[in-house]
Order: C-alpha cells, then structure tokens, then sequence
C-alpha cells in the first residue's frame, strides 16, 4: 500500500507542477496537447491516436500497481512471545481473486517451517481468529493464529 501512496503523491505532485505552463517560458505550445496529434497505423483500415495509445499504457500501468497479480495474497507478520509460542498475524491484499480460505492453510504452512526451522517435534494451533477489518475506501480480511510448539510429542 506505500507504493500506491507514494505513486499517488507523486502524480499529484507533478500535476501540481504543470498547472501554470505560463512559467515554463520558452517556445513550448501553449494552447495545444501535450501529446502531439499523431496516429499510428497498424493497417490500411486500422490506426490508433497516440493519446489513445499513451492512456491506455497508463491506465494498465495503474491497475497492474494496484492489483499487483504476482504479490502473495497474503502478507504474513509473526512475533516470538515466548520460547515457544509464536503469534501470526496474517493482513489479506485489498484487491484480489481468490484465497479467502487460504488464511488457516497459510498458518499451518508457517507453523510447520518454525516447527523444523527450530527443531521442535510438533506444534498446535491454540487460537485461531479471522474477520474482516472495515476500513476506508476498502474493508480488508484479517486472521491471527497463535501457534505453541512441543519438543517432543505429547
């Protein structure tokens, strides 16, 4: 999400930037478009405008920073509360398809590289909560799990 911040706070900034062009001095085309008025032809019946062609570039530029399809579905924050006991927070991405289920799965997996990271025999889940956090623009599905590892079996 700082990304999106940062790329949020820049675009502004820079139309910030250009709202007087009467500053920039020079020869620059006041009055017209900042793209030039140009088309490029794909064939004799097809062609594009380059505004056309810039927009679209930016606008799935956009979605793609937004969406982000190669980022994990979920983000995963674990403390050490004690020699033994771990608590795993787990924050859902804002935007995806899929994986609402996943968040137990995504413990136990973590539960388990701890287990063997750390040479225990076996761990237990003992408490496990999952919700939704509503929070603005766009609520946000959250789970924690707090897991306790055994050195030997029980």
């Amino acid at each position: 999400m700082g990304k999106l911040l940062v790329t949020a706070l820049a675009g502004s900034l820079l139309l910030a930037g250009c709202a007087r062009w009467d500053s920039v001095g020079g020869s620059y085309p006041h009055k017209s478009s900042l793209l030039p008025n140009s088309q490029i032809k794909l064939s004799e019946t097809i062609s594009y405008s380059l505004e056309k062609i810039v927009l679209t570039g930016a606008g799935a530029w956009i979605l793609y920073n937004i969406y982000d399809p190669l980022a994990p579905n979920w983000e995963v924050v674990e403390a050490k509360v004690a020699d033994n006991v771990y608590v795993l927070d787990l924050k859902m991405k804002r935007f995806h398809t899929g994986g609402s289920g996943e968040a137990m799965m995504v413990i136990k997996r973590r539960a388990e590289q701890l287990r063997r990271e750390n040479g225990f025999a076996s761990y237990r889940v003992v408490d496990y909560v999952e919700g939704i956090e509503s929070s603005t623009p766009i609520a946000q599905r959250y789970a924690q799990g707090l897991v306790q590892m055994a050195r030997s079996n029980p």
